[in-house]
């Protein structure tokens, strides 16, 4: 018993590393493209510039929260959790965005990773919201 539960702590800790590098990559790149923007921006072009910049960094960190209920979803078929693609991916992204609907559980063996992928998922849009603002704030103070 113990070292089962110990299995998927293991487990669990490699997946989060896993998603938390993703999530560093994507956050890094979005600071280097912020910095990169000018600061001296006035008028209405550059509010409208404004917008689609945070439309893009929303759109990368989906792409990293995506990437993340990928790994999960894999990781949990490898692991055997799940036979076909589709339900491991539904439970994923289910279980990884708190939204937990219960149709699908994970198997016994593996119901505490089911745990470590919820708090992955809720640390995770933490995150991302931290970055948007920081974005907001950064985009905000450069036109002052």
């Amino acid at each position: 018993m113990t070292t089962e539960i110990s299995r998927q702590f293991i487990v669990a800790a490699g997946l989060i590393s896993a998603t938390f590098l993703v999530h560093g990559v994507f956050v890094v790149m979005i600071s280097a493209f912020l910095r990169s923007l000018s600061d001296n921006m006035r008028g209405l072009a550059d509010m409208i510039r404004d917008v689609f910049v945070l439309m893009a960094i929303s759109v990368a960190l989906l792409v990293a929260h995506l990437t993340s209920i990928w790994i999960w979803a894999i990781s949990y078929m490898k692991l055997g959790g799940f036979l076909d693609l589709e339900t491991s991916l539904y439970f994923a992204a289910a279980t990884y965005t708190t939204l937990g609907y219960g149709d699908v559980l994970p198997p016994e063996e593996w119901r505490i990773l089911s745990g470590a992928m919820a708090a992955n998922g809720l640390l995770l849009f933490g995150l991302s919201a931290a970055v948007l603002v920081d974005a907001s704030v950064r985009l905000r103070l450069g036109r002052e």
